[in-house]
């Protein structure tokens, strides 16, 4: 999966506290990953589709993220041990 540079400085933004623990671009690029993976498809039309993960949406264009944005009036909630299962499996401790 390919992420564009805007997600991340969209991340940067909408995320703050949970770019500012991420010690490099790429536990950044991580963290889009798992978002996107264990989030929701919440809307497809053609080659795009839009994946929430809580408040965050991101919209995917066949194999890359091409923007990210959030929307307050739905949340796509995962259970911690849901992420835990990931990171684990993943071979990833994140705090």
């Amino acid at each position: 999966m390919r992420i564009k540079s805007v997600v991340i400085e969209k991340y940067a933004e909408h995320c703050p506290l949970s770019y500012m623990k991420c010690d490099s671009f790429s536990e950044v690029e991580y963290k889009i990953e798992r978002s996107i993976t264990l989030g929701q498809t919440i809307k497809r039309n053609g080659n795009e589709r839009h994946v929430q993960y809580y408040h965050n949406c991101f919209i995917l264009e066949g194999n890359v993220v091409v923007d990210m944005y959030k929307d307050l009036s739905k949340c796509v909630d995962v259970r911690k041990s849901v992420k835990n299962a990931y990171d684990w499996k993943a071979g990833k401790a994140i705090v």
